[in-house]
């Protein structure tokens, strides 16, 4: 694959991927206060992990024990364990918005440490495009919140400046190995999940005696048909997607890409007969310009 093919892949890799979270966040808003942040995220990896599996293996599993393998799944329990279960914390005391407002720590954050790590630069055009993209999604972003958004809670920032940079650490470890080892991309969301959902899965059966049959109990209570759209669009396809784009371009770029998800929102509320305000779409057309300039 040519250098721009590969470039060209993981940016359309990356947006893809932040649509897909953006329709899963519609519908974990939908199951979410059904479940604790640890329940959650547990939940969504017993889902995924056997998906990512099955369809490894389809592909052609090329696993091996390395040093690689050990580092991925590190990025896994930082990312996945920690960052994401930061996260859905975040969401519960912040509301979505200002969650949203800290998950943009991470594009600079994963920039920042594949340049001192790594030594992998972005090009002043690279660096213009993803200032123009996250500027326009901020620009969505920081609009006036609905009515009944939850207030600012020293708590909430923690858990939201935490999951941003749990989220940027994970990728820029898993960009490492992916740079330095033929690993399929499948391979590597397979391995990271799995590292982060048994870590999980510990921690929750420590934490409360009967932990396991509550959340089976809790899951059939539900409607659980948004909740498995949830864990396929955002977690089995979203976390695949990621490790294709981070194969191919910087960290950082990637970080930047997925951090479009909430203008994928626009068209979903669209859809849904809401109305779109015209700073929202003003902010959107601002971050195409960026995305643009990214695919130069």
């Amino acid at each position: 694959m040519s250098e721009f093919t590969a470039e060209i892949t993981g940016q359309l890799a990356a947006l893809l991927a932040a649509s897909f979270w953006a329709v899963a966040t519609v519908l974990y808003h939908r199951a979410g206060s059904h479940f604790s942040p640890l329940q959650m995220n547990l939940v969504k990896g017993v889902i995924a992990t056997p998906l990512l599996f099955i369809v490894s293996l389809l592909l052609g599993n090329s696993l091996v024990i390395s040093s690689g393998f050990w580092v991925l799944a590190l990025s896994g329990v930082i990312g996945i364990t920690v960052g994401d279960s930061c996260h859905f914390a975040a969401l519960r005391r912040l509301g979505p918005w200002h969650a949203m407002l800290l998950e943009y720590l991470a594009p600079p954050l994963a920039a920042f440490m594949a340049w001192v790590f790594l030594a992998d630069n972005l090009s002043t055009l690279e660096i213009t495009g993803a200032v123009i993209t996250l500027s326009g999604v901020l620009w969505v972003v920081t609009e006036k919140a609905p009515d009944k958004q939850p207030a600012l809670s020293l708590s909430g920032i923690f858990f939201g400046c935490g999951a941003a940079l749990c989220q940027a650490t994970g990728l820029v470890m898993a960009f490492s190995v992916l740079q330095a080892e033929q690993m399929n991309a499948i391979d590597a969301a397979f391995v990271r999940l799995a590292a982060g959902s048994i870590l999980l899965a510990a921690i929750v059966g420590l934490s409360k005696q009967g932990a396991y049959k509550a959340i089976i109990k809790q899951f059939r209570t539900i409607n659980p048909l948004p909740l498995l759209g949830a864990i396929v669009f955002g977690t089995f396809l979203a976390i695949w997607l990621q490790q294709v784009s981070i194969a191919n371009i910087n960290p950082g770029l990637t970080q930047t890409l997925l951090s479009t998800a909430p203008l994928f929102l626009i068209p979903i509320s669209l859809l849904k007969k809401q109305r779109i305000t015209v700073r929202s779409a003003t902010g959107a057309l601002v971050s195409l310009g960026g995305i643009a300039i990214l695919f130069l």
